[in-house]
């Protein structure tokens, strides 16, 4: 509008600048007139841009008007300024003094679970209707606890979660021990046997020393196919013996140690069995070396060919090699007048 009166122009100007106006021609000067000249465009900011300061905004005055306003602290019964308290977002108000002894304290017992909340109608019901304490979040912790305190938190968090894992196992090495969760499962690698724990499934890694080890014996990744090598006790031979016919604990250790292997095993014990059991009946023991011996004719004065023991072949007491038929002529024992039993 400048440009339509100069100093010394003595016509008039305010009419001209009315029908600029009403004529809608100052609208392709100032850059308004879109490029069919039949609509206008006002540029503005993108309302992205406006988010963040008016959230700050927002934040700021929330604050102001928090700090400013009095609330009852349900710990300690006593009316606080905002600025003296702390709002948990569950929407209740304490003072910050009583959540820094109240929280400092359970921390330090180790009482992770009540660090949160101290009203009582506050919490998550759970499926039988009871309330449990709501937890605080990491950002309210930082706020009350200290530095040392917040470390511990985090740890006793962390442990509590490891505990409530059944599929957490630890690393296996000695100068490791870290705890290494189950894998996110990857169902380029998911197999049938995969869908009871076997597999890929049983492949862990471990983040902190890199050592992939297998989940059920511990022992260096052997595959998914091959089955995990038999321990040097028998422990797990007993539990599936003691398991009823098939039945899924014996399906189990079948998985993990290969039937075939098992089977082979189970063959091996039942004839021990077989062996130890006609060894118990049809032999008798030296007294002195525990060399097993059966006698298949003559009397029963045994002399042991390893120790040189001298023993009783009917009750397997050790007798005086002097006179070893003394044990026989003894009136009132179980062999008296037995030699030849």
């Amino acid at each position: 509008m400048a440009t339509m009166w100069s100093p010394g122009d003595d016509s008039g100007v305010l009419y001209t600048l009315v029908e600029w106006i009403r004529t809608g021609d100052f609208l392709a000067e100032v850059g308004l007139l879109g490029d069919d000249r039949h609509s206008i465009q006002i540029p503005h900011p993108s309302p992205q841009l406006l988010l963040t300061p008016l959230h700050a905004y927002a934040s700021s005055s929330k604050s102001d008007e928090f700090a400013h306003t009095s609330y009852l602290c349900a710990i300690c019964l006593s009316e606080r300024k905002g600025v003296h308290c702390l709002a948990l977002s569950c929407g209740h108000v304490f003072c910050r003094s009583c959540l820094v002894d109240m929280w400092g304290l359970h921390v330090k017992e180790g009482q992770v679970s009540r660090v949160g909340c101290p009203e009582p109608n506050c919490g998550i019901s759970d499926a039988e209707g009871a309330k449990g304490l709501r937890e605080a979040t990491e950002d309210e912790a930082r706020a009350v606890l200290s530095e040392n305190e917040l470390d511990r938190w985090k740890w006793l968090r962390r442990k509590r979660d490891l505990e409530r894992d059944p599929t957490m196992i630890y690393c296996p090495m000695e100068y490791c021990q870290e705890p290494v969760p189950k894998p996110k499962s990857d169902n380029s690698r998911v197999s049938v046997s995969d869908e009871d724990g076997y597999g890929w499934a049983r492949l862990r890694t471990c983040t902190a020393c890199g050592y992939s080890f297998c989940a059920f014996c511990t022992r260096t990744w052997h595959g998914p196919h091959t089955p995990c090598p038999l321990p040097l006790t028998s422990t797990f031979l007993f539990d599936y013996l003691s398991a009823p016919r098939d039945s899924p604990e014996r399906r189990v250790i079948e998985r993990r140690y290969g039937r075939s292997n098992v089977l082979e095993l189970v063959r091996r014990h039942e004839d021990d069995q077989k062996n130890r059991k006609w060894l118990d009946s049809s032999t008798t023991t030296c007294p002195s070396c525990e060399v097993k011996y059966e006698k298949s004719m003559g009397c029963n004065h045994m002399t042991c060919v390893k120790c040189g023991a001298h023993f009783c072949y009917r009750c397997g007491t050790k007798v005086l090699a002097a006179n070893p038929y003394e044990h026989f002529s003894t009136p009132g024992t179980s062999c008296f007048s037995k030699l030849f039993d």
